[in-house]
């Protein structure tokens, strides 16, 4: 892993990512305000599937749901509290505090949203990177970084070994029973369109459907490669970026809160000499 380790990172250079990173994420608050999935835009609905997640648990326990939920006043306040800490967070890199409550804010929208859908949902990505800037210092901020690299791309390699060991790469027809199930009640409110049409045909011609499952393993398994080198990082981007465009296409699995998942995979250190270069000229 030590190739894919680089020099500290600089104070600057940390505060361009936090910008680049806290906007993106600030784009995101925006959609699930428009979706209507704020805290304070939701129902008080009762936790239905709660696995064996302590989280979900503590969470319900703790009295935040409730207090988020059937007090509209509360939950308003708290939508405006993380969107506007997110937004100091762009404007000031600098601080701690802010990004401590945007962090915790954004895992609290997440198990408000799993709890009142009543289901877990694996679109974290949004979770992820914010973490990464807890830390304040170069050194630590360095180590977070590449620890948040590592576990995507641990997390991806593991998805495409998982799908290789319970008989999803080598079965003939995966993908084709996998696209009816998760679009039977679409088909019934879109049952025309291309869209629709594109499915359909995969559908009915498993082959072809199936030789896409199988270059989603071998796109999970590309990340990998990212343990021990950057040198690949365009590819596995260009990799994840498609699987998950698929993902919303063809399953309807949202892009938008999985899509800051990507972000290590960006040319960082480019832009960072770049910014090193603005700065030397200034």
């Amino acid at each position: 892993m030590s190739q894919a380790t680089r020099h500290t990172i600089p104070t600057d250079e940390r505060n361009f990512r936090m910008r680049i990173i806290f906007s993106w994420l600030f784009g995101i608050l925006v959609y699930f305000w428009w979706t209507k999935s704020l805290p304070g835009q939701l129902s008080g609905a009762p936790l239905v599937f709660p696995e064996s997640d302590n989280s979900f648990w503590l969470y319900l326990v703790s009295g935040v749901h409730d207090a988020l939920l059937h007090h509209p006043t509360i939950g308003t306040a708290f939508d405006v509290l993380i969107t506007t800490s997110c937004l100091i967070c762009i404007l000031v890199p600098e601080q701690r505090w802010f990004t401590w409550i945007t962090v915790i804010g954004i895992w609290i929208i997440y198990l408000c949203f799993c709890t009142v859908a009543g289901k877990h949902y694996a679109q974290i990505g949004f979770l992820l990177m914010p973490v990464a800037f807890l830390a304040s210092s170069p050194a630590r901020f360095s180590l977070t970084w590449d620890m948040v690299r590592y576990w995507i791309c641990i997390l991806y390699g593991t998805a495409g070994l998982y799908k290789i060991y319970y008989g999803g790469f080598a079965a003939s027809d995966n993908l084709s029973p996998i696209l009816m199930q998760m679009n039977a009640d679409w088909f019934y409110l879109h049952p025309t369109g291309a869209q629709a049409s594109v499915l359909r045909f995969l559908i009915d011609h498993p082959t072809l459907a199936q030789s896409f499952y199988r270059l989603t393993v071998v796109i999970d398994l590309l990340a990998f490669v990212g343990l021990f080198t950057r040198k690949f990082d365009r590819w596995i981007l260009v990799g994840l970026v498609a699987f998950h465009l698929a993902n919303w296409g063809l399953n309807h699995i949202s892009f938008v809160e999985q899509s800051l998942i990507f972000a290590p995979f960006l040319p960082w250190e480019r832009w960072g000499k770049l910014i090193q270069h603005d700065l030397h000229h200034d």
